[in-house]
């Protein structure tokens, strides 16, 4: 939720801009990524030695 006139200036002329970064989030889905791309290539390489020894 956004506040109202959080971002007035304190000077005349100026401008003001507050950025919020949640870090917590940012890990958390680079995390689940990492996850993923590893779960794709360790099935895709389990699967190719399925193929080779006519499992499949």
């Amino acid at each position: 939720m956004s506040k109202i006139g959080c971002c007035e200036s304190t000077m005349p002329g100026s401008s003001s801009v507050n950025v919020s970064v949640d870090v917590t989030k940012i890990v958390k889905y680079v995390c689940f990524a990492g996850i993923v791309i590893v779960g794709i290539i360790f099935g895709t390489k389990c699967y190719n030695k399925m193929i080779e020894n006519d499992l499949v």
